[in-house]
C-alpha cells in the first residue's frame, strides 16, 4: 500500500500517485467519515479533493512546523504499520506514504529526492507547472511522472547504475568504438544541417549503460545526474524487454520429441539494405522501414516474452489524431515481432503526437571533437590499434567561437501541444533542463531515436533562446529568497543594489524581448508595470534597507508575489511552450536511423550480450580467491564497474544469483545508510556471507589523504547519490575544508566474500582490486595505503 502526494499551503494536490490498495482504503474511510456515499464512486480512482479533506490536519500540522517553529517532521511512523516521510520542496510539500515492511525511511527519501530531481530535469523551475499544466491535461502529466517513478523504482530493482546512482559504461571492442562514434557524428551534422546548429552533445545508450559520447569543442559540461535523467527517459520512452535467455535459445523439439538444431544469431547471414540506406542519405522519402532480423524475430527460436515491465510508450500515433481529447487511438506495435506493445489505455498515449512544419534552416556545420570513455576513440575516427584515456564527463571546454548572430522575432507557435513530440516510430522529442556552469536549468531539447530494441540514440540540442536563460533563473532566485524572507543578497550588497541588480536583469529582458509577439509580448508589458510601480518601488527599497529579520510588508509581498508568477510564466512560454518537429528534422532523424541500422547491424546482439553480460566475475576469481561480488565507483567522474549477475527469467523464485543479488542489494542500502550517519568503514556478517565497504579520499596526485574534519548523522541532509542531490561535493567540502574545489577525489568500494574469508584477506582484496581498478580506468598513478 503505497501513496506519493504533493500539495501546496493552501493544501490543493500538484501530483499524487496511489496504488490500489491506497486508493481502495481511503475512498473507504471517505465512506465511512460520510464523504462519499457507497457506491457512487469508482473504486479505482481516487479524488484529489478527498485527498485534500482527508489529509489536510497533517498537512496544515507540518506548515505551521516549517514556517512558525522551523523544525519539521522528517517522519512519522504509524501504529497501524504506516509510515509517513515528509520533504518541503520550494512552496510545495512532498509526502510519501507507504505500509509495505521494505520500504524504508531511506527508501522513501531517496524517492522524493529523485522526484524533485526529475521534475526538475522536465520542467526548470516552473515546477508548479506539474499541477497546473496549461500545454496539455493534467492527468497526462501526472502519468507520465508517475510512470518515470515506476521505471526508476523498476531499474533500481535491476541496475547497478540506479542502485548507486553511478554511470556504467559499456566495454566493447576498438572497432565497435569506431563505428559508434561515426554515427554520432553522422546524426549531430545532420541534426545541424536540418536546422538544430546548436547540438552539443550526443549520446548512444544501449539499455542502461553508456556506450559512447560525442560532444562539440564549444559545448558546456554534461553532469552525471543529467546523464542518468536522460537514460531514465530513454527506458521509458523506448521500452525494451529483451532478455539474454532469448538469444541463447538456439535448440527446441519438434514434434517427434526429438531436438532440432537451431543456428546462433552471430551465424545467420543478411544482407543489410545498402542501396535502400544509400537512397535515404539522399534525401529520398519513399522507402519503407526496412525489417532486420534478430533474435526475438527467429521463426524457429525458442522465445518465451514476458509483458513488458517498464510502463512506457511504444504506439504510433497517425496524423489524423492530433486531438488531445481523442480517447480511442489506433497503437502500432513498433517493437517488432515477439514484443507486447502497451494497450490504448496507456498513460502517455496522448503525449505523442505527430506535428509537422514547413519551416527548416541550414546552419554550416562547427568545428567538434568527442569525448570518450576508457577504449573509446576520441575525435575523427581513424582505424588502427590502441586504446584512448578515459575522459570525465565534467570536462572544461574551449571558448566559443561562433560568431555573433542577430536575434530573430520571437513567434510562439501556432497550437499549443505536449512537450513530448513524437514525429515517427523510431523517434521522439523532449524538452529537458540540464544543469551547467552557466546555469542550473539550461533549456534542452532531447531528441531519442531508437536503432534497435534497447538501442537509443540521444541527441542534445539548445533551444532557441536558451541564452537568456540564466539571467531568468538569477532573477527567479533572488525574487525566491525575497519572498521567503531570508534577504540573503542583503547581507553582502546594500538594498539599493539589489534593487538595481533586479531592475538591470528585467531591463536586460525587455531588451531581448523586443521582437516578441504574442503572450510573451503581453508577459513582458505586464512585468514591466509591476517593476515601474512608484508605490511598489518605495515599500521595497524600505524593506531592502533593514535589517536581516525584518518581515516583509503586506503590499509589497503582494506585489513581490504577482512579479514572481509573471516571470515565471515567461519562463514557462520561452522554454517549455512545446515547438513543432520540422521535416527536415525528422527526415534528418530517419536518415540516422538508417545508417546506424546498417552499421551496427552485425553487432546489436553481441551489444545486447555485453549490455547484459558487460564484466564477468569469472576474470576475478584466481587473484582474489572467496571473492564473490563487488562494486567499485570512482567519484571523480561517477562510474562504476561491477560485475553482472547471471538470473535466468524462468527460475527467478529460486535462482541462486537471485539470492546474491537480492542480498547484494539489501546490504548496498544499508552500506549508504552507515555512509549517511558519518560511518566510512564498515563491515557485516550476514548468513554465509562476509560484506564490507570502504570510502577513501586522495589529492589529485592519487595519494591518500586523512579527513581533516570528521562528520556525523545530519551534517550532510541529502542521500547518498546524484539524482537526490550532490552528495560527495558536499561531503568532500565537509571533510576537507581548507581544500581548493577539485582537488580531492573520492573512490567507494563495496566487496562480498564468503563467510570463511579472514577480515586481513579482505583488507588486502581491497587494496589490490582498488589498485587494479584505477589503473583499468586509464590513470597511472596511485599510492593506495592503508
Amino acid at each position: 500500500m503505497r501513496a506519493f502526494i504533493v500539495v501546496n499551503k493552501i493544501n490543493d494536490v500538484f501530483f499524487q500517485d496511489c496504488d490500489t490498495e491506497f486508493t481502495d482504503h481511503i475512498n473507504k474511510q471517505a465512506v465511512e467519515q460520510g464523504l462519499l456515499e457507497t457506491g457512487s464512486y469508482d473504486e479505482k480512482i481516487l479524488d484529489s479533493s478527498i485527498v485534500m479533506q482527508l489529509f489536510s490536519p497533517l498537512f496544515m500540522s507540518q506548515w505551521f512546523l516549517i514556517e512558525q517553529r522551523k523544525n519539521p517532521c522528517t517522519s512519522i511512523a504509524c501504529e497501524n504499520g504506516f509510515l509517513f516521510v515528509f520533504k518541503q520542496f520550494e512552496e510545495l510539500l512532498i509526502v510519501a506514504i507507504s505500509k509495505e515492511e521494505s520500504d524504508t525511511e531511506q527508501f522513501l527519501s531517496k524517492k522524493i529526492g529523485v522526484f524533485i530531481r526529475v521534475v526538475e530535469f522536465l520542467y526548470g523551475p516552473v515546477t508548479n507547472e506539474m499541477g497546473y499544466s496549461i500545454f496539455c491535461r493534467r492527468t497526462d502529466r501526472w502519468q507520465f511522472l508517475q510512470n518515470l517513478l515506476k521505471t526508476w523504482e523498476l531499474l533500481r530493482k535491476e541496475e547497478h547504475s540506479f542502485l548507486v546512482e553511478a554511470i556504467e559504461r559499456l566495454h566493447v571492442n576498438q572497432l565497435v568504438n569506431e563505428k559508434c562514434m561515426e554515427i554520432l557524428e553522422y546524426a549531430m551534422s545532420r541534426l545541424q544541417n536540418a536546422g538544430e546548429k546548436n547540438t552539443h552533445h550526443a549520446l548512444l545508450v544501449v539499455n542502461s549503460k553508456l556506450l559512447s559520447l560525442y560532444s562539440n569543442r564549444s559545448a558546456p559540461s554534461l553532469a552525471e545526474a543529467d546523464v542518468l535523467c536522460t537514460i531514465l527517459l530513454a527506458r521509458l520512452l523506448f521500452p525494451t524487454n529483451e532478455k539474454l535467455e532469448d538469444l541463447f535459445s538456439y535448440r527446441k523439439p519438434d514434434e517427434s520429441g526429438s531436438f532440432e538444431d537451431m543456428k546462433s544469431p552471430a551465424s545467420i547471414t543478411v544482407t543489410p539494405p545498402i542501396e535502400r540506406y544509400e537512397s535515404a542519405v539522399e534525401g529520398d522519402d519513399s522507402m519503407e522501414e526496412e525489417n532486420y532480423l534478430s533474435a526475438t524475430d527467429m521463426p524457429n527460436a525458442k522465445i518465451k516474452m514476458a509483458d513488458n515491465p517498464y510502463p512506457a510508450v511504444s504506439e504510433h500515433v497517425t496524423e489524423e489524431e492530433i486531438d488531445l481529447d481523442t480517447t480511442n487511438q489506433k497503437v502500432l506495435n513498433v517493437m517488432g515481432e515477439g514484443f507486447q506493445t502497451p494497450d490504448s489505455s496507456s498513460p502517455v498515449t496522448d503525449m505523442h503526437k505527430v506535428i509537422q512544419d514547413n519551416t527548416g534552416r541550414l546552419t554550416p556545420i562547427g568545428r567538434s571533437r568527442s569525448r570518450t570513455f576508457d577504449g573509446m576513440v576520441g575525435g575523427r575516427v581513424t582505424p588502427g590499434p590502441g586504446r584512448a584515456r578515459s575522459h570525465s564527463l565534467n570536462v572544461h571546454q574551449h571558448p566559443r567561437r561562433d560568431s555573433p548572430v542577430s536575434p530573430t522575432p520571437i513567434q510562439e507557435p501556432v497550437q499549443p501541444v505536449s512537450p513530448v513530440i513524437r514525429s515517427s516510430p523510431n523517434h521522439i522529442r523532449q524538452i529537458a533542463f540540464l544543469s551547467t556552469q552557466m546555469c542550473n536549468f539550461y533549456p534542452y531539447q532531447l531528441d531519442f531515436v531508437q536503432i534497435f530494441p534497447g538501442m537509443v540514440i540521444i541527441l542534445f540540442s539548445e533551444i532557441p533562446r536558451a541564452n537568456h536563460a540564466s539571467s531568468l533563473c538569477q532573477l527567479l532566485r533572488l525574487l525566491t529568497d525575497l519572498l521567503s524572507g531570508q534577504k540573503s543578497q542583503v547581507q553582502r550588497v546594500q538594498g539599493h543594489v539589489l534593487y538595481d541588480l533586479i531592475n538591470t536583469l528585467l531591463s536586460k529582458l525587455a531588451s531581448a524581448m523586443k521582437k516578441a509577439k504574442g503572450n510573451i509580448e503581453r508577459i513582458m508589458e505586464d512585468i514591466r508595470k509591476r517593476w515601474d510601480n512608484a508605490d511598489f518601488k518605495s515599500s521595497l527599497l524600505a524593506y531592502l534597507e533593514q535589517g536581516a529579520g525584518t518581515e516583509i510588508p503586506p503590499g509589497a509581498e503582494r506585489s513581490l508575489t504577482g512579479l514572481h508568477k509573471k516571470v515565471k510564466e515567461l519562463f514557462l512560454h520561452l522554454y517549455l511552450f512545446p515547438y513543432e518537429i520540422s521535416p527536415s528534422v525528422s527526415q534528418a532523424m530517419t536518415s540516422v536511423c538508417e545508417k546506424a541500422k546498417v552499421k551496427l547491424f552485425d553487432y546489436k546482439d553481441y551489444l545486447s550480450v555485453k549490455s547484459q553480460r558487460n564484466i564477468v566475475m569469472t576474470s576475478y576469481l584466481d587473484a582474489y580467491p572467496g571473492l564473490v561480488h563487488f562494486i567499485y565507483i570512482d567519484r571523480r567522474t561517477n562510474q562504476l564497474t561491477a560485475p553482472s549477475l547471471n538470473i535466468t527469467e524462468e527460475g527467478q523464485n529460486h535462482d541462486a544469483t537471485q539470492f546474491l543479488k537480492d542480498k547484494i542489494w539489501k546490504i548496498t542500502s544499508w552500506m549508504h545508510g552507515k555512509l549517511a550517519d558519518g560511518v566510512t568503514m564498515a563491515t557485516a556478517r550476514e548468513g554465509d556471507y562476509h560484506f564490507s565497504y570502504f570510502i577513501w579520499f586522495t589529492d589529485y596526485q592519487g595519494a591518500p589523504v586523512q579527513i581533516q574534519q570528521t562528520y556525523q548523522q545530519g551534517d550532510v541532509s541529502m542521500p547518498p547519490g546524484l539524482l537526490s542531490g550532490q552528495f560527495y561535493s558536499t561531503l568532500k567540502r565537509h571533510c576537507f575544508p581548507n581544500s581548493l574545489p577539485g582537488s580531492i577525489n573520492c573512490y567507494e568500494l563495496i566487496m562480498m566474500h564468503v563467510g570463511l574469508v579472514n577480515v586481513q584477506y579482505i583488507v588486502s582484496h581491497r587494496q589490490k582490486l582498488a589498485k587494479q581498478l584505477f589503473e583499468a580506468s586509464g590513470d597511472t598513478q596511485m599510492n593506495l595505503v592503508l
